[in-house]
């Protein structure tokens, strides 16, 4: 049920008119100007408590070279997996498998069957298993990326890259392991061996490790935007909120802020101005 913003009178259903039945007050304008400034006053602090997150986003990803070589070093692994990732030897026949020709591999064996695989515990799938793993941490890398310089983005950003490279390594020690008994559908007696692209994986893998801890502990500059709030500088405000300051404090401070800020305005306007009538005598 409504009421009247002026004198509070609950209005009922029936009372559709802007004028209150109790005080005869324009409900709709009353104290227009008011709530203009409150919703102005909101809006502006919604985008100031937003805008430092975007800013810190921008540095991570591409606010400086640093940032944009560790997005090229996060992303470069990837190309390794289109290399010889295993080498396949069975009756004087040797396979080089990328990393589309261990997928096509996995259809042959059939991909519901691979979970009852997983369970067995056989090493040639939990191997593809941990590779595949590593290779969706790029995805979850580069999406937490922009978030590496808020207040956990250099636990999690350790956190996923332990991940990544743990579960490359991972599976390139357990294809080793199963490489001399390597099971259907290849050939019996079939053995195996890493490939240049396995060990360019895991050496890219690697180095974008190192470079993201040197990143991390050098630390990435951010450009932070000016923000405002009714004329006051963002940090002003806040301070002034968390300090009680009543609302005729925090007002009484605006109004001083936006008469500089528009003196400022006019004063720039001026000068413009006479610059612009010195050139054109100047022409003369």
């Amino acid at each position: 049920m409504a009421t009247c913003p002026k004198c509070g009178r609950k209005l009922k259903l029936t009372q559709w008119r802007p004028e209150c039945p109790g005080c005869g007050v324009n409900m709709v304008y009353y104290d227009s100007n008011e709530r203009l400034i409150v919703e102005a006053e909101k809006a502006e602090v919604e985008h100031a408590k937003s805008q430092p997150g975007i800013d810190r986003a921008k540095a991570a990803f591409f606010g400086s070279g640093l940032a944009i070589l560790r997005v090229v070093l996060t992303v470069l692994p990837l190309g390794a997996l289109f290399l010889p990732l295993v080498q396949v030897s069975a009756a004087e026949e040797v396979k080089k498998l990328h990393i589309l020709g261990l997928y096509d591999l996995l259809n042959e064996v059939g991909l519901g069957e691979l979970p009852n695989r997983l369970l067995r515990g056989s090493l040639p799938v939990w191997s593809v298993a941990l590779l595949a793993l590593s290779v969706v941490m790029f995805l979850v890398c580069l999406i937490f990326l922009p978030f590496s310089l808020g207040p956990h983005g250099k636990g999690r950003t350790l956190v996923l890259d332990l991940i990544r490279l743990g579960s490359a390594v991972a599976a390139a020690l357990l294809f080793l392991l199963c490489a001399k008994t390597l099971p259907a559908p290849l050939p019996q007696g079939a053995t195996g061996a890493l490939g240049a692209g396995a060990w360019l994986y895991i050496a890219l893998v690697a180095g974008s490790f190192i470079y993201n801890r040197i990143v991390a502990e050098k630390g990435l500059k951010v450009k932070y935007t000016p923000c405002f709030v009714g004329g006051i500088p963002s940090e002003e405000y806040f301070s002034m909120r968390q300090r009680g300051c009543s609302e005729l404090e925090i007002r009484s401070r605006m109004v001083e802020a936006l008469t500089v800020m528009q003196e400022e305005v006019r004063a720039k306007a001026a000068a413009e101005a006479a610059a612009a009538e010195a050139e054109r005598l100047a022409r003369k």
